[in-house]
């Protein structure tokens, strides 16, 4: 008798049947899931990156305010979004391992809504739990997936292969108590949206059967997945329609992910761009206008390093970008007239005209900031000081 024969009288027909049908679905919806999670997270990059504040706002995080002014959608959208490179990172790897397994038992119809369901549970226990903060993540959602394993092992821990019952059920256990107990430690986690998803897993598991191999899925199902669904893109229409967050583009990709190594953000670094720009341009002016040349050089160099900063600076609405090109050109004008000087070793009638325009196109500018700072600049929490 071969080893492979041995096996298979080893292993019932049955439960070898049970693990070709059911391990032979395709786990769609989990990849496509986890799809929206990548794709959120780059359009969010575009807009100034995860972890800048105005950009999660715009997007949809979990905030009670703006749920108590009618933004519903808050209750949906957070699931998909994630704060930082390793938080998309370390819900992507769990959705990975575990989503494959319930999706592969329920059936893509019943995993969406198990996926949802729990995901909007774990929204609500924040919401409820934590009112003052905001929150979003994929966490709630996948411990509802490890509440579902776990309550699917003991329900039918009769009817399915016991060298299979050591991947749910009790088997789940460590991995919840692990995560939950890193959750309590970990004051930046919101542990009452895992809680909150592993409670609706649990019961959702409890309710909905697992899809039995050969089985159809009943329409109820269907159309429970197909609403679900078509919540989701309103939920996101919604967003794209309210989007009030940072001008989406190319040129805030540098800085949205040199966020994974520091505690920066877009709104910080378009601050400080303005901020250094002002201050050298001040500066400088002040020093041509006394004709002194003692500072030359450093004022060459500081007005060189003010420019390469507004070059990256970060894009956050059309209007300011155009007053940020407009004050770029400023600052190339001002160091070609430092250039001129230091040439000349003197400040000419010449120079002192090009520093007078200079100085009121600058001033023009910067008085066009501040306006903009007190309309618009507030939703990004940008406020401009008063400068010469």
């Amino acid at each position: 008798m071969t080893q492979s024969s041995s096996a298979a009288n080893m292993v019932p027909e049955d439960h070898l049947e049970f693990l070709h049908v059911v391990w032979g679905r395709r786990p769609l919806f989990t990849y496509i899931f986890l799809g929206v999670n990548i794709a959120i997270f780059v359009l969010m990059a575009l807009a100034g990156g995860s972890t800048n504040e105005p950009t999660l706002m715009a997007f949809g995080v979990k905030s009670n305010p703006q749920i108590a002014r009618g933004e519903w959608w808050r209750f949906i959208t957070p699931i998909f979004i994630h704060i930082g490179m390793l938080h998309l990172f370390f819900n992507s790897y769990a959705l990975w391992i575990v989503g494959p397994q319930v999706e592969k038992l329920y059936g893509a119809a019943r995993f969406v809504i198990l996926y949802v369901l729990t995901g909007v549970a774990g929204v609500y226990a924040s919401y409820f739990y934590h009112p003052y903060s905001e929150s979003a993540g994929a966490s709630g959602a996948i411990f509802g997936l490890f509440g579902v394993l776990l309550v699917f092992g003991v329900r039918y821990r009769n009817s399915i292969p016991p060298f299979f019952k050591r991947a749910v059920g009790t088997g789940v256990l460590p991995v919840i108590v692990i995560n939950l107990i890193i959750g309590f430690t970990i004051p930046a986690i919101d542990n009452s949206a895992h809680i909150g998803g592993l409670l609706a897993g649990a019961a959702l598991a409890a309710l909905v059967p697992f899809q039995k191999p050969g089985a159809e899925t009943p329409g109820i199902f269907k159309t429970v997945q197909m609403v679900l669904l078509a919540t989701i893109v309103v939920s996101f229409y919604s967003v794209a329609k309210n989007y009030d967050g940072p001008n989406l583009s190319v040129r805030n990709l540098r800085g949205s992910f040199t966020q994974i190594f520091t505690t920066g953000s877009s709104r910080q670094d378009f601050v400080d761009a303005i901020n250094t720009a002002q201050n050298t341009f001040e500066a400088s002016a002040s020093e041509l206008e006394s004709r002194r040349m003692d500072h030359i050089a450093s004022l060459k160099a500081d007005s060189a390093k003010s420019i390469d900063r507004l070059r990256k600076i970060p894009s956050l609405a059309p209007n300011v970008d155009e007053l940020m090109s407009a004050l770029l050109r400023v600052m190339r004008d001002q160091y070609e007239l430092i250039q001129d000087v230091e040439r000349a070793d003197t400040v000419t009638f010449a120079h002192g005209r090009r520093l007078r325009e200079n100085v009121r196109a600058f001033e023009k500018i910067m008085e066009q900031l501040s306006n903009w700072a007190e309309t618009d600049g507030r939703r990004f929490g940008i406020q401009m000081r008063h400068g010469r």
